[in-house]
Parts: C-alpha cells; structure tokens; sequence
C-alpha cells in the first residue's frame, strides 16, 4: 500500500473531481483495495488519513464530499456538529460563556470588479463534428490588466513553423501526434495550471469547458474554473439565440477577428469583446465578477403580451398546419404577412426573447397588435396564398425586409398555372404565376360558363402575349419549385411553354380542373 501521504493526495484529487458526497466504502474500495466492508469501518479507516483537510467533511448517510481548497488545518474529522461560521461569512465566536455572538465579516469592496477583471479567454476543438466532444486542441489568451498576452496551445506540440498543428494534414513534420487524438493527460495538467484561479470566458461552456472538466476529471485532474459564458451573455443581452455561433455575437458587438477559423481565433475574438460585454453589463448594473455569474444564470425577459389583442396561451394554441399569418397593427391595417409549414411554431418564434435581435422582429413586436391566420391545405398553397395575399395588401414590413431569405433565383423562372384542390373537395382554385412573379388566384366551382369566362379571359390576358411590362408580385420560387418536385405526383402544373397557344393551354387547365375537384391526384393534360 502507498504511504499515507500519497494515499492522501490521491484521494483529495479524486474527491476534489467528484461532483458529490463519495460512500466511504466506494473509497476503500478503490483506494485501499478493501471490497465488501461495512460503511462505519471504512469511515474510521479513511479518517486518520483525511484528518486535519480543511474544506473536507464526512456527511452521515452520504459520505465524504470536498467543498473547499485543501490548505491549512482544521479540527479532526468526525461526525459531531460542524462549525457553519466559516461558510456563512461569519467570524468565528470567542469560546466560553462570555463569547458575543457572531457578528458578518466587512468584506468591503468587492476585489473583483468586471472593469479590472483578469481572466482567461478559452475555446475548445473536439474530435467529434462541428468541434464539439472531447477535446482535441485548446487555445487560451489571458487577459491581464487589461492587457492580452500572447496565446498558449495545446497539445503542446502547437503550431509548427508552417502554422498548422502538429500532425495536421499536409504537415511536413513526420511521426508527430495526429491532431484528431484526445489531449493527454500531460497537455490537461498544463491547461489547469496556466488558468489556475483565473475565470475563464468561453463562448458555449456547455460544449467547450464542460467536456474539458470531464476530460480533467478522467485523468483524476482538478479543474473547477469559475466560467463566463459569452453564448449566454449574447443571449441576455443582446437577444441572439441561444446556440448562436459567435460570429453572431462579435457582428452585434462590432468587433472584428483575425485569427483563424479555429479555436485560436474564437479565443482572440472572446478577449476583444471582453470590453463591449463590461459596458454591455454596466447597463444592466452588472459590474463585479459575482454579479456577473448570478446575472448569466438569469431567465431572458419575457415578452409582455400587454399591448396585443391575444395571449401567450393563444399562440400554444394555434394549429401545427400550414397557413398564412397577417400581423395588423393598432388601426387594422396589415403590417406583415408570412407563411408557415406550422403555424404554431412560425407565429411563436415572434415572440420570443430572441426576436428582438432582429430589425424585423423587433419591428413586429413593436407595431403588431393583431394576428389573424387562414388555413392551408398544404404548403404549396400557403406559399401560393402567401403570394396573393402580398399582392393585394403590400404590407408595410414585407416591403422594408425581404419577403424571402433565399432572393437569388431557383432554377428557370417560368410561366405555370397550379391547380389546387380546395378544402371541401367539391370546388378548386387557380393561380397564375408569369416569369417566376404571381399574377392572381381565380376560384372555379366546376365547369360552368360563366366560370370558365372568367379563367378563359385571365390566361389570354396573362400569357398570349405575355404584357411587355413586368406584373405581379413576388413569391418565394424557391420553396415552391421545391415542393413542385419533391411531389411531382400529387401536383397539378401547367407549364404554358409547353403549350402552342390559348386554346390548347385552356383544353389542358379544364383536364387539370377535373382531377383536383375529383381528388384523381396529378394527372398529364396532353
């Protein structure tokens, strides 16, 4: 067996790493190599070792649980009343009947201010996709008086003369470690000792320190960093999402990056919005390192549903279908239109804290006060219903932000005519589009006349000839030519192209118009 003192030093590093109270059993078990034993034996075999461990206490029912730095001495373990005055800020009372009672320590002010904060930025690379999973590569730049000191890498093998990583492809040095491999536990020791006491800021600590805590712990490290999540600040402060990337979060805070796409340029970019954060923080009277820890554990503000004519609870109750929404605001006029595969979910990403960190968002919910939303039957009509819609009210908002995120074209912008089967099934409706741009919708309750009068006089007008002058509105190409072919067999389309005139395109729209109503699925009008 090893010595006393070693035994100590291995079980403090393993309690140190272990995030709850450790049966002494388990312990005697593990380090004295005594299975099978009753807990009190292990617990009085453990205690002449772990005697005089200040921050070290044996809990009753749970077991041994490190809550404090190993330095100094304190009094013999053992399973009487503990002293609470050190944990509770108090100063510890004179002993004898005359003792005055505790009274709370000055701490004066706090020796941590966000304005003088040193601090380490860190970023992680994982082995796993997108960077994420154990950690493969860490890059860390202290900030020190305000000052950022040259970066450290690891592995320790670094950068090479090249500036790749060691072992990186295309690397010219041979035999070296491949950069895809775990850290060894001897690049983990280094890591833990240049933070040392330091606060770390990375940007998602879920993704970056967390997996280097357990990294630590697995190799029977210590590496309990207090840790300032840029990702969580980006959130609460300035609305972003919160898994946004921090490219996201260095855009809104004006700050630049010129390091490469890596962990080393996420660290470098961490400490140059440091500063913008401070000031960020100050304007929610955030100022000390343990203001700012509490802060970052804080729920977003909620969106105030007081200015609009409906609830919270209204929107969890809004079909998951497609549709169309319209926001109107406080006179009744349409403010914005859009459309949704599940109105449920678009019409709620409106009104979450997040919205705000867009112009159109934040315009939404400062000029909305109504919502009003029409069903629809499939996707392909809420973008068709979308289109007409736009056409007809023009609104505001639609006009001011792109009505769609994909504006370059998709494909040949042609001239088709969609025939839609409507929600009753005994009636159908169609749409015009000429050059990619929607012209109208037209309903049809079968083959009457004076229905076909009316479809017979818009084709002609909108196709032979086509107007030299450009007509319609926009529509999101897009999504409709994608959702044309990925049902290429339920849809009905008439390609005008095809056609040698009015005549033989009118002949197939009324073949088009029989099957919709009929519900025959797509059928070919030749």
């Amino acid at each position: 067996m090893k010595d006393r003192l070693a035994l100590r030093e291995d079980l403090l590093v393993f309690l140190k790493t272990a995030q709850a109270a450790v049966p002494s059993r388990d312990l005697a078990a593990r380090f004295l190599a005594i299975p099978r034993a009753d807990e009190e034996t292990c617990r009085r075999l453990l205690a002449p070792i772990l005697d005089g461990v200040r921050g070290l206490e044996h809990r009753p029912g749970s077991g041994w649980l490190f809550a404090g730095p190993a330095a100094g001495a304190r009094p013999p373990v053992s399973d009487g009343p503990a002293d609470l005055t050190a944990d509770a800020g108090l100063a510890p009372a004179p002993a004898g009947p005359d003792a005055a009672p505790p009274v709370p320590v000055e701490a004066g002010d706090d020796p941590e201010p966000l304005a003088r904060l040193d601090f380490v930025a860190l970023a992680v690379d994982g082995i796993g996709p997108g960077g994420s999973g154990v950690p493969r590569a860490v890059a860390i730049a202290p900030v020190v008086g305000g000052e950022t000191l040259p970066e450290e890498c690891f592995p320790a093998g670094g950068l090479d003369e090249d500036g790749l990583w060691v072992g990186d492809d295309g690397d010219a040095e041979a035999g070296a470690p491949r950069r895809g491999a775990a850290l060894s536990s001897v690049d983990l020791e280094a890591i833990a000792e240049t933070v040392g006491d330091l606060p770390i800021v990375a940007h998602r600590a879920g993704k970056e320190v967390e997996p280097l805590r357990r990294a630590a712990a697995l190799a029977g490290l210590p590496f309990h960093p207090r840790v300032i999540s840029a990702a969580r600040l980006g959130h609460l402060l300035a609305g972003l999402k919160a898994n946004h990337p921090i490219q996201e979060l260095a855009v809104f805070f004006g700050v630049t990056a010129d390091g490469p796409d890596d962990c080393r340029g996420r660290a470098r970019l961490l400490a140059r919005a440091w500063p913008a954060l401070v000031a960020a923080l100050a304007g929610h009277g955030v100022t000390t390192l343990q203001g700012l820890l509490e802060f970052q554990e804080t729920a977003a503000p909620a969106i105030d549903f007081a200015p609009y004519a409906f609830t919270a609870e209204d929107l969890r109750l809004l079909p998951a279908s497609p549709g169309v929404y319209r926001f109107l605001d406080a006179t009744g006029s349409t403010i914005y239109i859009g459309k949704a595969k599940n109105l449920r979910a678009r019409v709620g990403s409106y009104f979450v804290p997040s919205a705000r960190r867009t112009p159109k968002g934040r315009a939404i919910l400062e000029q909305a006060r109504r919502l009003e939303i029409e069903l629809a039957a499939s996707e392909l009509e809420a973008i068709l219903l979308e289109a007409d819609l736009l056409l007809r009210d023009r609104p505001p908002l639609n006009r001011q932000f792109e009505v769609s995120e994909r504006p370059a074209p998709y494909g040949p912008r042609q001239n088709l005519v969609v025939v839609l089967r409507d929600a009753g099934g005994e009636t159908c409706t169609t749409h015009l589009l000429r050059a990619g741009r929607y012209l109208r919708r037209l309903p049809c309750d079968g083959d009457a006349d004076s229905a076909w009068e009316t479809i017979d006089a818009a084709v002609r007008d909108a196709y032979f000839p086509a107007p030299a002058q450009d007509e319609g509105g926009a529509i999101d190409w897009f999504l409709l030519c994608s959702y044309v072919r990925r049902h290429a067999d339920e849809v009905n389309v008439l390609d005008i192209d095809e056609c040698a005139g009015a005549d033989e395109a009118l002949q197939r729209l009324r073949v088009l118009h029989r099957a919709a109503r009929t519900g025959a699925g797509r059928v070919l009008a030749r």
